[in-house]
């Protein structure tokens, strides 16, 4: 990695190569779960709750893979390193699905079986604490409005 990659990873939580591999990454994945892949868009997502015990605040990160088109969305839960990763949840009318997007930014999508609240992100700067927690991957602003304007219009 050269110094610009470097900067720009400390930057942005993701050097250029970090990023064409962890999309390339994240493609395979969903395809490999979701049949006609392709047809979906894909936007990684993040969240994280806090809990408060009585001595200790424990912090809890989620990574997903988020496929959507029109119609239908399909969530894969992953880890930080693309390295393990849960099934395809799917959200459409067909299984009584509902999608909408909060003031606040986050996207839920929830039917009778599951519920996922998640938020895209443009990027997470490696220099922040939680940046360890995410996947090293940086998305558009367009990319994030298109998908915040997807779940706000709802299936």
């Amino acid at each position: 990695m050269g110094l610009l990659d470097f900067v720009k990873k400390m930057a942005t939580g993701a050097s250029d190569e970090d990023n064409r591999k962890n999309k390339a990454r994240m493609r395979e994945i969903f395809n490999s779960l979701v049949p006609d892949g392709d047809d979906y868009k894909l936007i990684y997502c993040h969240m994280e709750v806090s809990h408060n015990a009585v001595l200790v605040e424990v912090n809890v990160h989620s990574n997903y893979i988020v496929g959507y088109k029109t119609g239908e969305v399909a969530v894969v839960s992953v880890n930080a390193d693309l390295t393990e990763h849960g099934e395809a949840e799917f959200f459409n009318k067909e299984n009584g699905s509902s999608i909408k997007a909060s003031w606040t930014g986050y996207c839920i999508a929830e039917n009778g079986k599951a519920s996922y609240q998640f938020e895209p992100i443009t990027y997470e700067p490696g220099i922040k604490r939680e940046a360890k927690y995410s996947v090293a991957v940086t998305q558009s602003t367009e990319e994030v409005s298109a998908f915040r304007r997807f779940f706000k219009a709802g299936l």
